[in-house]
């Protein structure tokens, strides 16, 4: 460009920010204090631009952000795996979220998640179903109580989060002819952290159903019983994508883990 030209360019600047850019003095032309901040952020905005272009198409295995969602039980299993990943590449960032089927599915669409692991069969164009595997179902007691229909009614039932869920599955299956509906059902507590569900149940002072993987991570697991059913209840696990989105590099390692944990 000319120098008049160069000129021109400036004033139009100046102008639209509504400050002086350069300070004259003969021929001799300094930075503004705004010129000065207009030159760093022009230097930022070359460095991000030569950024954005080195790293568009770069696909890494050990690197970048990991976002899944799965119920608490899925959780208790998983994050130490991830975790050992993690420690395994650093630069690895895992973001794991607890949340029922239904949250789980919505931060898929909403992009708040990549994968979500659920239990329960939906039809979405826009999703992608895989099965990975299943969970056994069980009836969890205080030490010593036993899983007769008369006892259950008594004990009164710890809900959670999944809990007429689970529990529906399951007593359906078992007391076909005894279980009316889970709102008819005697409800003794709620509570929606993963890891303290078990804790009243030791207490004696109801019971749950939750996955068998659960009890196997609770530490007082000698304080809880694992009531007798005659049919088992499995419920099968599933892997949801988005159907046109594809998964970076990074998430094989990820789906090789989800693969060992739940099919058996």
């Amino acid at each position: 460009m000319t120098q008049p030209g160069v000129s021109q360019h400036i004033k139009s600047l100046e102008k639209e920010l509504n400050t002086v850019l350069l300070l004259r003095n003969g021929k001799k032309v300094n930075l503004s204090l705004s010129g000065e901040r207009l030159r760093l952020y022009a230097e930022e905005q070359f460095r991000a631009e030569r950024n954005f272009r080195e790293n568009l198409h770069k696909d890494t295995l050990d690197a970048g952000e990991i976002k899944i969602s799965c119920s608490g039980s899925m959780a208790i299993l998983l994050y130490p795996e991830l975790l050992d990943l993690q420690s395994k590449f650093p630069k690895l960032r895992v973001c794991l979220e607890a949340a029922p089927n239904s949250k789980s599915i919505q931060q898929i669409k909403q992009d708040e998640s990549d994968i979500a692991l659920i239990t329960s069969h939906i039809d979405d164009p826009d999703l992608a179903l895989k099965k990975i595997g299943s969970e056994q179902l069980c009836i969890l007691l205080p030490k010593g109580h036993t899983s007769s229909w008369a006892n259950l009614l008594e004990l009164g039932y710890i809900n959670h989060p999944n809990g007429a869920h689970y529990a529906s599955q399951l007593f359906e299956l078992n007391y076909p002819d005894r279980f009316n509906g889970f709102n008819n059902f005697p409800i003794s507590g709620y509570v929606n952290q993963i890891n303290q569900i078990l804790l009243p149940v030791s207490k004696g002072l109801g019971f749950t159903v939750l996955p068998e993987s659960t009890l196997k991570q609770y530490p007082d697991r000698n304080l809880i019983e694992t009531g007798k059913i005659d049919k088992a209840c499995e419920e099968t696990v599933y892997l949801v994508t988005k159907k046109y989105k594809t998964l970076p590099k990074r998430y094989n390692q990820v789906l090789e883990i989800l693969q060992n944990l739940w099919s058996h």
